[in-house]
Parts: C-alpha cells; structure tokens; sequence
C-alpha cells in the first residue's frame, strides 16, 4: 500500500504540490481567527489551594496588580518649575483613559494643609528652597504613603498610577504605558518605569521580539548548512519550505480550532522551525545515497527513500511529539496546550517532508548529487578508530558523567520573579533601583480574618483591640522585608493623627467613619462584610525559600492569637513563586512520563533488551550531565530549564533511533557487527552531523535573547542536543559492540 501511495506522489508531483498548496491558503485564512492573551493567570493551576485563594482575595479587595510606578529624578529638587511640570504631568495622566488612580507628593495636600507647597501656579508667590525642603520631608514622613512616594533623602520621587481592572490587559496595558511615555517625554526630570504592570508589559514585548528577532538568522543558518552540504538549490529550498508550511499549517488549524497565542506557546512557531527540519534533511540525505548507486532512474532511487525512510522517520516523528506530548500531565492548561500544539506540529512536519520533499526534487529534477561527502573523512576515521579502542569510548563518558552527575544531588530548585532577566538589563536595574528606595514592586498580600461564618455582634473586626494584632502583623513584615513598603487600616489611622498634630484620636470612631466614607478609586483595606483586615505591600525581590521562612513566621505568629483569627498570605508574588516551583516538578514528572512512552516504543520496536539498554543509556547520559551541569555552575532547576529535558529528550532520541535502525538493517544484510557498525557510522552519520548542527545552531540563536527563559532554554536544549550526538557517535557504536547481538536468539 505505501508503495502504491509513494508512486503515484513521485510520478505525479504537480498534484502532490497542488494539494499542499490548497491546504496551505486554505488553513492560512484562519490565521486572522487567532486569539492573543498574555495574562499570567493563564499560568495559575487551578488545582492549586494558592491559585483558589488568590483569586478569593481578588474578589474580595479587587485586584492588586495593576501598579505602574513612575520614578523621577528631579535635575534641580527645589525648582519651581519642576512641580509645575509634574502636577500638570498629573493632570495629564489622570486623564488617560484606564487610569483608576494616582498617588503622588500632591495626595497629601487635599487633607494636610502642611503638605501643600504653596501655589506653584504663580510666579508671584513666595518660594523659598528651605520651606520646600520642610513640606518634602514632612510628606516623606508620613506613616501611610510617605515612604512611597519619596526617598529618604528627597533625590527620588515616585507617582503610583493604578490601573483599572478592565484595562490591565496587554495590549491595554501598552497602550496606557506609551501615553505616560510621550506625557513625561519633555520633563526635565529623569524617569524611571517600575513596577508589576510595567515587569509584564516587557517580558511580552520580549517573547514577541523574539519571534521576529530569531526567524532571519535562524533561517540563515539554515541556508548557509544546508548549502554547505548539498551544494544544491532545490535541496536548500525544500526544507525551509517544509518547515513554513508546517508553521501556517499549524497555526491555521489552532484559528480554526479557536486556540490563543499565550506567554507559553509564543515560541511554538521559532521551534518548529528548527525541529520541523530533520526529516526533510534525512529524506534529502538517503536519497542522495541511494541516487549514487541508480543514477539512471531517479525516480526508482526515490521510491526506494520513501520505502525506507517514511516509517523511520514516523517514529523518530512520534518519539519527538511524545517527548512535548508529555507536558500534557501538567494541570496548567496552557503547558497543556504547547504539549499538544508543538507535537501537532511534529507531525504536521513529518507529513509536510512526505509530501514536498520527493515531489518537490522530481519536479524539478533536481538530480545533481555531490559524490563526496564533507563528512566522509571524519567518519571514516571514527568508524575505524572505535572498534580499535571500544572500552574507552564506554568507559570515558561514563567516568565524565558519573562526575558530574554526582552534584546532582547540589541542585536547586529555588527562584525569584526576577530571575528572568539580566543584571545588565535596563528594566532589572530599574526594578533594583525601585527596591532601594521604595521598597520594590512585588505585590504581597497579608489577611486578618475571623474564621466563623458570622460575627459575634459583641466583637467586631473593626475595633482597637482587632488593630493590636494588624499592628503585630505589620511589625513582623516590616522587621523580615526591611526594604518594603506596607500600607493598612493600621498606618491610615496612624496618617490621619499625624495630620492632627499628633493629637489622640477616638479609633473607633475614626474607624467606621473612615469605612463609610471610603470613595469607589481608594485601596481597600477591609472587606464589605467587615471580615477581613488587609494588609498590602510592595517588597523587594525574594526566592522562593526565603517567602517560605516569612511564611513560616506568619504561621507562628498565627497560632499566638484568637482561635477566631486567621492569618493568611496571597498576591501575585505568592501565587508566581508557588506556581514556579509547581511547574518544576510537574515538568520533571513530564521527563520520567516522555521516557517511559519512548522506551516502550523502543522496545516494541527492537524487540531487543541490548539495543533498548544501549539506546537509553546513551540518552540519559546528556540529560543527568546537563543537570549535573546546571548544579556545578550554581544554576537552579526553573520552568524553562524543567521544560527543555522533557523536550530534548524527545529530539535527541532521534538520532539513535536513526543509529540503531541503521545498525540492524546492516546486520541483516549480512554483515558481522564490526563491519556493520563502520557502514552504520559512514552512512547514517553524515546525515546524523547535518541535523543535529540545524538543530544546535538553531537553538542557539535563542542565546540572542533578552529574556532569560528563552536564553536558557537555546542554551540547554543545544547543549543537551548537541551532547546526545556526540554520544550517538562515540559511546552507542561501543556498546553495540560489547553488547549481546539483537540478531541472536
């Protein structure tokens, strides 16, 4: 039957080429359909108790990550003109729509006669340096926004711009950030763009620069190897072909199906675009071996490629998509997706190379082979010197594993929210400079809440004696996060003295005054139900290991109060750090999952416990070195490092696969192992060294990243891709040596 199918594709390629460029305009149309959303809550699982309480507080208080904090440095601090230029700055801010609020040095004045710096409207009225320098230090000094809005030492101010729920989207998000830009573009101040909402709006700016920044040099590369090896256009041309109808196709189908672009299947389309290449080139290559013993009947030698090469490439196609497949386990719906969309694709590729790459070389007679392969002398040589010394190419890369698989056990999983970007980064040094004079950007979220179901009519949580342990709470923060800032019920009443002169104030008459006349734009900081108390803040940069201790502390403290009174801790800082560390082991149970899928087709496949044993063994080898790696270096195991395991499985093994098939189809011809594993090496790993250099070089184009994750994940993955072939090369032929042979019962 494949032989019928094969025949009519080669003796027929301007229909073969015909239906590929139907489906192609066809799926193509539904590109437009594609959804776009970048929200980060699409990477909450929400099985997680974490997730559900998050998502409990944000119905309660609204949401707490919609800060832009804007820092200025002002030129001259006690210019005149400058306050005229930032109030109206203000003004135009306000303006924009989306903006929900805006807390400033002019914040205070509307309720503190003492924080007002006089009409800086009228050049007339009177300005002395001294008297402005006693109003700033005043505002700076207040207990509930001072700190937040100027730095100690007067040289930084900071607008706090909150987003309206509705608009703190991506694009929204954009969109108000460009108009605050071209608003304080003429200041004469410096400033500086920080917080959450900001941290986000730029890590989407980098995964969609990436897209576009990566396909140029990447198909470069691509051309430049490719006609290195072929000296052939047709056989440079039909590959990248393969590799962009494989990318419209899939992209057309997840329109169709109604599927988004998120902040984890971005890069789907610059994977496949490296992957979806290798069976093209081992078409190509066994094609150019088999047309060099038939010159005379170029369509037979195709024919015979097909045969050969269609169910080989099937399987290294489908070991490939179950190394992704398997980050279907994961209980986030959009690792789930790239699981599923990237296999997709694998096999759209491995469908796409079936169609073009035979038809395309027949229709455009496309005969002309390089009799000498670049290749040749390398292998030759290697496959003359392995038999020679086989104990040292086994015992060697074990020895060099077993090394550094010993720090392993050293490895970290420990993350912050700022590791996704370089020290030398503009934003990171921003953010670094928000944490050391305004305490950071981080949302953090602490909860005073009565545990019954109904309150006591006799006790109520707005009350003096409730605002005691508010109070504790805030001191336990304050003394573990000593560059944060922090603002609740607590620190307004605290203001609200201040600008009584200090005067005692009745609390509990202040309290429900303060509740009732609350206005719809202020922070929340008790619920409607009088419930909860909140306490929010905004911290410097922490791993997860250190929240944990704060979390521990927390609990303790909790266990010293009412039984009727919790203590809980949400916010986005919470939830992120939780999911990352979820994310990790759900990863690394996707990478035991992918190998056990793969060893199961192997060993239907081989039905040989020699070559199952030499194949795993040389495939596990790259993945513990590179982890053994990662620990010696003081990396920490994170999300993109987790992921690149599970999927450079899944590409690695293909090149074994490929050896092994090889190998056994010598043996069957008649050769004795030695001679069999010289022609394996000489005539499969030409074709071998081309893929796997496609693919390294592919993958190392991401190291021109901004953004760590993606940087991370082209460094492991040529890494480990480019390890897997050195051991496909050097240990795999040894241990078919000294293994049993798969040929004897």
């Amino acid at each position: 039957m494949l032989e019928t199918i094969f025949s009519k594709l080669i003796n027929n390629p301007k229909k073969s080429l015909g239906i590929v460029v139907f489906v192609t305009i066809l799926l193509s149309s539904f590109i437009p359909s594609l959804k776009i959303d970048f929200s980060i809550e699409h990477l909450f699982s929400k099985n997680d108790p974490a997730v559900k309480e998050y998502f409990n507080f944000r119905d309660l208080f609204g949401r707490e990550d919609n800060v832009i904090s804007l820092i200025y440095k002002p030129h001259d601090h006690f210019d005149k003109t400058f306050f005229q230029d930032l109030e109206n700055i203000i003004y135009d801010i306000e303006s924009i729509p989306g903006v929900l609020s805006i807390i400033s040095i002019f914040s205070l004045s509307d309720i503190d006669s003492r924080a007002w710096l006089g009409d800086i409207h009228n050049d007339n009225a009177l300005w002395e340096k001294d008297t402005v320098y006693k109003k700033l230090k005043y505002m700076q000094s207040d207990p509930s926004i001072g700190s937040r809005i100027l730095s100690k030492d007067l040289n930084y101010g900071s607008v706090i711009i909150s987003l309206r729920d509705s608009e703190n989207n991506h694009t929204d998000r954009t969109n108000i950030l460009e108009k605050i830009k071209e608003i304080t573009s003429n200041s004469s101040a410096d400033w500086i763009f920080s917080g959450l909402s900001v941290l986000r709006t730029e890590y989407v700016r980098y995964m969609v620069r990436d897209n576009f920044l990566f396909l140029p040099p990447i198909s470069l590369i691509l051309i430049t190897i490719l006609g290195y090896i072929f000296r052939n256009w047709v056989f440079i041309l039909l590959p990248l072909l393969t590799v962009a109808i494989t990318v419209i196709w899939l992209l057309g189908i997840m329109g169709f199906l109604g599927l988004e672009i998120n902040i984890m299947t971005y890069i789907v389309p610059t994977l496949l675009f490296i992957i979806g290449i290798s069976d093209a080139i081992h078409i190509q290559a066994r094609f150019r071996e088999n047309l060099s013993s038939n010159l005379t009947n170029p369509k037979k030698a195709m024919l015979l490629t097909m045969m050969q090469m269609s169910k080989v490439i099937l399987l290294t196609s489908m070991t490939t998509a179950i190394g992704f497949f398997a980050l279907t386990t994961s209980s986030i719906r959009i690792v789930q997706e790239f699981g599923v969309e990237i296999s997709l694709g694998v096999l759209i590729a491995w469908l796409v190379s079936l169609l073009v790459v035979p038809s395309g070389i027949i229709f455009f007679k496309s005969y002309k082979v390089k009799q000498s392969d670049v290749f040749f002398p390398f292998l030759f040589w290697l496959s003359n010197i392995i038999p020679r010394y086989t104990k040292f190419f086994i015992i060697f890369p074990l020895l060099v594993s077993l090394g550094l698989i010993y720090k392993i056990k050293d490895i970290s999983t420990d993350a912050s929210l700022m590791d996704d970007l370089r020290p030398k980064n503009k934003l990171y040094q921003d953010l670094k400079l928000t944490e050391k004079y305004f305490g950071g950007v981080l949302p953090f979220e602490v909860l005073l809440s009565f545990k019954s179901d109904s309150i006591n009519e006799k006790i109520k949580l707005l009350s003096v004696e409730h605002l005691a342990y508010l109070d504790e709470i805030e001191s336990l923060l304050k003394d573990e996060l000593k560059e944060s800032r922090f603002f609740s019920f607590s620190t307004l009443l605290q203001s609200i003295e201040k600008v009584r002169n200090n005067e005692k104030i009745n609390y509990a008459e202040n309290i429900e005054s303060i509740f009732q006349n609350r206005t719809k734009n202020q922070i929340k900081l008790v619920s409607e139900d009088k419930k909860t108390l909140r306490i929010t803040g905004l911290i410097e940069n922490k791993t997860s290991s250190e929240m944990e201790q704060i979390y521990a502390k927390l609990d303790s403290l909790e266990s010293t109060f009412p039984e009727d009174l919790s203590i809980d801790y949400t916010g986005t800082t919470v939830v992120a750090l939780r999911t990352n560390d979820y994310l990790v082991e759900s990863l690394i149970s996707s990478l035991g999952l992918a190998l056990l899928m793969i060893s199961i087709i192997m060993a239907i496949m081989f039905k040989s416990n020699s070559m199952l044993f030499a194949s795993l063994i040389t495939n596990l080898i790259p993945i513990f070195t590179m982890l053994g790696f990662l620990s010696w270096i003081g990396v920490s195991i994170r999300p993109p490092t987790a992921m690149t395991f599970a999927v450079a499985l899944g590409i690695a093994v293909d090149d074994s696969l490929h050896f092994l098939l090889r190998y056994r189809k010598e043996l069957n011809s008649g050769f004795n192992r030695i001679n069999a594993i010289k022609s394996t090496i000489i005539n499969t790993g030409s074709a071998l060294l081309v893929t796997t250099s496609v693919l390294v070089s592919g993958f190392s184009v991401l190291l021109l990243s901004a953004f760590l994750p993606t940087y991370q994940f082209g460094l492991l993955s040529a890494g480990m891709i480019g390890t897997a072939l050195l051991c496909d090369l050097t240990l795999l032929p040894a241990l078919c040596l000294i293994l049993p042979n798969p040929n004897k019962k």
